[in-house]
Formats: C-alpha cells, structure tokens, sequence
C-alpha cells in the first residue's frame, strides 16, 4: 500500500468471514488456515505490525498465494488480498533479500540479451536433456532430480528475432503487438497467429523494438525495482510506436499493463478485439470438440467475459462448457518453480475437469495457462491439448 492508512484501510475490509475457503485453490488442495485469503491476510497484518518475523516459513505462506483474485471477487467488503500479499512480498525481499530462484529468473526476464542467449544455449543441448512428450507441446527433463518440475516449455527461436516486424495495411489503424516473455521465446507460433488475426480484421501491426517483459513476475515476487524499470523501458517503446492501440495475447501482460502503466494510448487483448469483431468474422480451424478455460487475469483481472457465448457461436455443440471454467489453473508464474507440488496439485484438478468434458481441446487466452494446462494434461494422461484462441479459430476472408 502507499501509506500505512491505505495499508491499515486495507487489512480492515478483512472480516475473517471465510467466503474465501470455498474458492481458493490452494485451500482447497492444503486444507490449512494459512493457504486461504483469510488466514494470509493474518499473517500480512502480522508481519506490517512487527508480530511476526520474516522467515522462511512465513515467506512459504505468502509466496504460494496464486494471486488468482478469486478471494476477492466473492468477498463481500472487496478486500484487496492480492495487493496486500504482494506488499508483504516486497517487505519480506527487504528484510530477506530475494532467494537464488527469484534473483535468477529476475535477471532474466529483465535482460533480453541473456534470455537470448539462454535460448540459443537452451536449443542447442536440447537432445542431451530432453524428449518430446504425446499431447504436450514441450519436453520432460531427463534428469530424476528435477521430479516436479519434469516438464519444461518448447523453447524456439525468439519472435523478436524474426525479420521485419511491420505486417498488414491500417484500415482499422494500427497495432502495436506487446510480446510478454512466453509468446516470443516460448511460443512464436501464438505470436504468428495473432498477427494474421489481427491483419485479418483490418489492422496494420507493428512490434515495437526494445521491449521487454511486461514486469507482473517481478511485482509478484516482490522484486518492485525491477517492476518499475521495466514499465519505464516497455512505456518508452510503445509510446514511441505511432500505434493508435496496444494489443497483447497474454492475459498477464494485457491486465498488467492496463492497471500500472501510464500509456496515453489504449491497451486491449487480442480477444477483446476478436468480441467486437463477433463471430460471424472467424471460422473454427482446429475440427476438435473443445471446452474453454477462462485465465485469471481475463475474467477477474480485466473483467472480459462473453467468450463462452463467442465460441458457441463457432463452434455450436462442438464446444462443451467445463465446471469450474474459471477456476485457476495453477501455474502461478515462479510459484510453479519454486512449489511445484502446490502448482501440480492444483493443475490436476484442472486436468480431471477437462476429462470430465471429454473434450480434446482447451481453448484460453493465456500462454502461461497453455503451459501449465498441457503439463498437467500430459501427467495425468488426458488426451486434450491446450490451445490459444487465436490458434483454435481464423478470420473467414470475405
């Protein structure tokens, strides 16, 4: 929080009613006090009054909170537990410092030319680490000791590094294409479709050099100078873009940028703008019976819904709605690195979900989801694949 009032204004909307309990995926995996909004925002309250050490006990309590918002959208007083955990965060880097995992995977997201380099390396040594995986676009390490973590993402050659970087005419005027970290080192094909998407509606799209990831990972660690650097590089370039609009395919990215940064031109995610197209523009392409899983920071982060109803429209009854369609997947960004039973655990009931549908596609909006939903979909030997919208369906040339 900004001040100790807003601080202090904050913890008060906490009533300790319990609605979280049945919402929290963590809770619902731990069945302990400390892994629900309720019992996190004890601790936070504890840790700000000097009660409570900063130890690493604590810092496990506080750092395996998804920062899924679904504590928040069904509590009653709109307590802000996703800002509260994360200023907990910062206080603990403060006190602390920040852990070897945090501090490696912050230099990285935050200097591109090592992430290039790492991928280069990373492409390289491939075949002596890992092996392709059924239904999972990604590898599984070799090594025993990396049980948990026994799936890696499908590292390909950077998008950033791919040629011109200017496509289509500006009929509809013109995008600047934010790339976010996975979909340029993880998954370009997901870059690729959502420029033909978008040059499919009528707009030019451009990718502004320089850009870096958007800084989500590093606020969600606690790492708050790294957050601010990043969005002062990030606003520079796209301010810089002559784009009339910011366009991004990552639900993270889009939710992040809109909320921190100080852009004097509008930012939407790409599905935002295949809504307002409506469906009568796209075909369905991938000829699977689907289901849809709605990413935290599409649904309760910018509040974009409908796409149910979108896909219907596509699809008809090729698309079979999932309970708990809205229910976090689990990844969890470094929590996913640094507590992977939680994430698994919480990721297999997503996989039994997606079972129960029978269906053989999960359609999303979010790379970081695409990731954690086919891991988790391989494990349990579920045979569905995750898939990005604008990979599952094509703008119908008129």
């Amino acid at each position: 929080m900004k001040s100790k009032v807003d601080w202090e204004e904050a913890l008060s909307r906490c009533v300790r009613c319990g609605r979280c309990r049945s919402v929290c995926p963590t809770f619902s995996l731990l069945h302990r006090e400390w892994a629900v909004a309720r019992g996190r925002v004890v601790l936070v309250e504890a840790l700000g009054e000097g009660r409570l050490e900063p130890t690493q006990r604590l810092e496990d309590h506080l750092s395996t909170c998804l920062l899924c918002m679904a504590c928040e959208e069904v509590c009653t007083n709109k307590a802000p537990v996703v800002g509260l955990v994360e200023e907990a965060r910062v206080l603990l880097v403060q006190e602390r410092g920040k852990p070897l995992y945090k501090r490696i995977l912050g230099k990285v997201l935050e200097d591109k030319a090592l992430a290039n380099k790492l991928v280069a390396l990373g492409l390289l040594s491939r075949p002596l680490w890992g092996r392709e995986v059924p239904q999972y676009r990604g590898l599984a390490l070799r090594m025993a000791f990396f049980e948990g973590w026994d799936m890696v993402p499908p590292l390909a050659k950077p998008f950033s590094r791919e040629g011109p970087q200017d496509w289509g005419k500006a009929e509809k005027g013109t995008v600047a294409l934010f790339l976010g970290c996975l979909l340029d080192f993880v998954y370009p094909s997901m870059a690729w479709a959502t420029v033909e998407t978008l040059v499919g509606l009528g707009y030019r799209v451009v990718m502004p050099p320089d850009q870096g990831c958007c800084g989500h990972p590093h606020r969600a660690m606690g790492d708050r100078e790294g957050a601010e650097r990043l969005k002062e590089l990030n606003v520079r370039t796209l301010e810089e873009s002559g784009a009339s609009m910011v366009v991004t395919a990552c639900a993270t990215c889009t939710a992040y940028l809109k909320e921190v940064y100080p852009l004097s031109i509008p930012v939407k995610d790409v599905v935002e703008v295949m809504l307002e197209a409506g469906e009568g523009a796209f075909q369905y392409r991938l000829g699977k019976k689907a289901t849809y899983h709605e990413p935290c920071h599409l649904g309760r982060g910018q509040e974009v819904r409908g796409l149910i109803t979108f896909l219907q429209g596509i699809l008809g009854e090729g698309l079979v709605e999932m309970e708990g369609y809205n229910r976090c997947c689990g990844f969890g960004g470094s929590l996913a690195l640094a507590y992977p039973q939680i994430s698994l655990g919480v990721g297999e009931m997503k996989a039994r979900s997606v079972r129960e549908t029978g269906a053989s596609a999960v359609l999303t909006a979010c790379p970081a989801c695409i990731l954690q939903i086919n891991r988790c979909l391989a494990r349990a030997g579920v045979e569905a694949q995750a898939f990005h919208l604008v990979e599952a369906v094509e703008v119908i040339d008129r």
